[in-house]
């Protein structure tokens, strides 16, 4: 018998079938295999092709072929192929008069496990090569076996990661989505109503007097209650694009896209009258026998000077307002979101940013950025920031981006990201398999000041970072506003060995004649086009010129916001060397981001 790894596979009690139209020749292997004393081979002969194939189905222990390739019903490797092809597990060993090279190698590449050439081996050989052939075709049997349980295990893991990311987008109390979930929704449909100009509503409902309910009725009731309302509001704001919510205690915020003040108003009352017909008893309600709701409507079309904070705050001011006027009630916000609440509102902004930077309150996340023509094994990931001052909520950029613009937190802002990035990075990065490029974002007030250059420099430094990690990001319209200093920043960043992205290009529709200044290794094209890059004719020809003058200009092209199959297919077709977005994962924390590309590439290694 012959050891691979843990695995003993004998010869004895080996059932061989011989597919041989040559008796000499069955008698000459017969002869062989008789002669190893240690083996007990049970040796079953069929001359042709027709009468092997028929044996092979009629006995199942069978454990391995001897095969002629020239038979008087088959010839050449045809022959072998209708064996294989209809007993795909059965090792098989090829015995042919003809020494030609090329066949053997190309059966050998077609799944047979040996090749010998009559008259050319002797006992030991022959023995040797059943051996082998058994344990080999074990082997691939045994790994077959693995990958399949492996499939099994990782579509199991699939559908418990669907899970669990639907767990986390979802109330368990009241099945509709958490604050969370609705941070995310209420973001994403201020940028798209943003470029479409469409109107965005918000509602948000109160339940009145719950904690009365709640001393009343104990708190398993008050829970029921709060399913019930909650399912309610979700049968009545139904549209695919609805978003329904709890956003907090015994609050909820219905997201209405595309739906104007009137429409909103609308859906308000009914919620209202929905939820008074569910008749729930409330007898310690000052105002009703039964449940009843405070509502607060606002409505607002998306515009770059208003942060998406105000729709949020007018709503809530509406709500408010309608408990202050006696409850069960629906009040709108008729004004402007940004009138009367901009001063409060970025007040509260203000301080909140200022607590965030002394405190250590932002989170590094990153996406993947995944490369399509690109001939780099390196990955690349995008560092974005976000705001965690408050328990369970992650505040995207979006929602304090404008005021910390308009106060000057910018610079302080991206030097804690890069601050906190290297200091992070230089612990981890002893322990990767292998260095990553990181893209991280600088913003216009910080290009103006050439201080960030050596800031950059001290910080490599001081956590022996190499600068090649790092591609520093400037928007198109950032550097056309100020094409000396950005050319300037450029230069030094790219000098100490950093790369350089010109970020959201086409966004500004510049040529790229004033930007030739600019030492760029990236493009990123705007994501306003991919979007749209399935379906407009004049976003799939701007993507196509702006990739073409890149390589023209030796640049390497970034797609952004890429989020289906039909626009990643599109960009293959274009050539575009990387791409980014929802289709290949969610930006998440840095740590977990590193620790997924860590566990993904390990096991593609292994199973390479």
């Amino acid at each position: 018998m012959h050891a691979f790894g843990s695995q003993v596979i004998p010869v004895s009690n080996t059932e061989i079938l011989m597919i041989e139209d040559d008796i000499q020749d069955v008698e000459i292997v017969t002869r062989l295999l008789g002669k190893e004393k240690q083996s007990s081979i049970m040796l079953n002969h069929c001359p042709t092709l027709h009468a092997g194939l028929d044996t092979l189905r009629e006995q199942s222990k069978i454990d391995l072929v001897l095969l002629d390739l020239s038979l008087s019903d088959a010839q050449g490797l045809e022959t072998f192929r209708k064996i294989h092809e209809a007993f795909p597990n059965i090792p098989l060993i090829i015995l042919s008069g003809n020494s030609d090279e090329r066949i053997a190698l190309e059966a050998m590449q077609q799944g047979a496990q040996d090749f010998l050439v009559k008259g050319r081996f002797d006992s030991t050989v022959l023995t040797r090569a059943i051996q082998y052939a058994m344990e080999r075709q074990h082997q691939r049997l045994e790994l077959e076996y693995k990958n399949l349980a492996l499939k099994a295990l990782s579509d199991q893991l699939a559908v418990a990661n669907l899970e669990l990311e639907r767990l986390a987008a979802v109330d368990s109390l009241t099945r509709v989505y958490n604050r969370r979930r609705f941070d995310e929704v209420f973001l994403t449909e201020w940028n798209r109503l943003l470029r479409e100009e469409k109107p965005l509503s918000l509602i948000m409902c109160d339940v009145d007097h719950f904690k009365a309910y709640n001393d009343t009725y104990g708190h398993q009731a008050g829970d029921l209650c709060l399913e019930k309302i909650a399912q309610t509001i979700a049968k009545v704001a139904k549209r695919p694009a609805d978003c329904v919510a709890r956003y907090g205690g015994e609050e909820f915020v219905v997201v209405l896209p595309n739906t104007d003040i009137s429409g909103a108003t609308h859906v308000a009352e009914a919620i209202r009258g929905a939820v008074h017909n569910l008749n729930l008893p409330h007898s310690t309600s000052p105002i009703s026998n039964r449940i009843t709701l405070s509502l607060g409507v606002a409505c607002q079309v998306p515009d770059e000077a208003i942060a998406p904070s105000l729709l949020i705050e007018a709503a809530d001011r509406a709500m408010y307002t309608a408990k202050e006027g006696g409850r069960d009630r629906m009040q709108v916000h008729y004004a402007d979101c940004a009138v009367n609440l901009q001063s409060r509102q970025t007040l509260q902004w203000v301080s909140r940013l200022r607590d965030a930077l002394e405190h250590n309150q932002f989170e590094l996340y990153a996406q993947p950025i995944q490369a399509l023509q690109a001939n780099t094994s390196e990955p690349c990931f995008e560092i974005l920031l976000r705001l965690c001052d408050q328990p369970g909520i992650v505040c995207s950029p979006g929602m304090f981006f404008p005021v910390a613009e308009q106060y000057d937190f910018m610079p302080r802002i991206d030097r804690w990201v890069i601050k906190h990035l290297f200091a992070d990075l230089g612990e981890i990065n002893s322990l990767m398999l292998q260095e990553a490029i990181f893209f991280v974002n600088l913003s216009g007030a910080t290009f103006k000041n050439m201080e960030i250059a050596s800031f950059i420099a001290e910080q490599l430094a001081r956590h022996n970072l190499r600068p090649e990690q790092f591609c520093f990001e400037v928007s198109e319209t950032v550097a056309l506003k100020n094409i000396e200093a950005a050319a300037q920043l450029t230069k030094a960043l790219k000098d100490m060995g950093c790369k350089v992205a010109l970020d959201d290009f086409g966004s500004g529709l510049s040529s790229f004649t004033h930007l030739k200044k600019i030492p760029a290794d990236f493009v990123k094209i705007d994501g306003s086009f991919i979007r749209g890059v399935v379906d407009d004719d004049m976003s799939k020809g701007v993507v196509e010129a702006i990739h073409h003058v890149s390589k023209i200009m030796g640049l390497q092209t970034i797609a952004e916001y890429v989020e289906s199959r039909a626009i990643l297919d599109l960009l293959n077709d274009f050539h575009i060397d990387f791409a980014q977005g929802h289709y290949f994962g969610p930006a998440r924390p840095l740590v977990d981001t590193l620790a997924t590309w860590q566990t993904t590439a390990y096991t593609e290694r292994l199973s390479a």
